[in-house]
């Protein structure tokens, strides 16, 4: 890919504050990466040296709760920022994982920085992007205590529907694919109890999976709490 079509950033809602001046900077020494779903981009505790942007694709922060056990904390698709915590401390406080194959945009540290303090409002963007990723962060670990794990898998599904939904009539179509290992690391359960818990809300008609595909159906008719409205 070549770097003159990193000037499409100005397409992401994040970068319409910025300078064309700034855009070049990130043009000259950001990098473009293809990265294959399921790469691992960074390991929580690992030294913090780029800021990524996902051009197209999808990831997730994640922490691991024993050897075996992850704790889904937040995903994000194209025209998101990941590791932006980067800034401001060292090492990483969450691993990274693409979850679809996905093309991001590498940026040295030291450029953001320089940038940050040349555009203030590009600033604000970046400040904002962070306080709402721990806010969707401490909300999506505290519904992770939940003892009942079909109300919790309902939660997370509002979640997912949110931030990729697509509305038709009375459905909500999620935009993307999701397999039951990453929906059971969501919820924190076991890929059989996930499965289990996915066949009770397909005969309840809560949703539609297939293929890794999710539709909710009738969400206006479900009882269920959903905070993210």
């Amino acid at each position: 890919m070549e770097k003159s079509h990193l000037i499409d950033l100005k397409q992401f809602e994040i970068f319409y504050s910025i300078e064309y001046s700034s855009i070049q900077e990130l043009i000259k020494y950001g990098q473009i990466k293809q990265i294959s779903k399921n790469t691992l981009l960074i390991e929580e505790g690992q030294e913090n040296e780029n800021i990524y942007f996902l051009l197209k694709g999808m990831a997730y922060h994640f922490c691991l709760c024993d050897l075996s056990t992850k704790r889904i904390l937040n995903v994000d698709e194209k025209g998101r920022f990941l590791n932006e915590d980067a800034l401001y401390q060292e090492k990483a406080s969450s691993s990274i994982e693409v979850c679809k194959n996905s093309v991001l945009l590498v940026i040295p540290i030291s450029t953001m920085e320089k940038i940050i303090l040349e555009q203030p409002l590009f600033s604000k963007q970046i400040h904002l992007s962070l306080m709402n990723k721990y806010k969707e962060n401490q909300t999506l670990l505290r519904y992770n205590s939940y003892q009942n794990s079909q109300e919790r898998l309902k939660f997370y599904l509002f979640y997912l529907a949110k931030k990729f939904g697509k509305k038709q009539n009375d459905q909500i179509e999620i935009m993307g694919d999701f397999s039951v290992v990453f929906l059971s690391q969501l919820i924190g359960a076991k890929r059989e109890t996930t499965s289990r818990i996915l066949n009770q809300l397909i005969d309840q008609h809560f949703l539609f999976y297939q293929d890794k595909h999710l539709v909710i159906l009738q969400p206006q008719q479900n009882k269920q709490k959903n905070i993210y409205n």
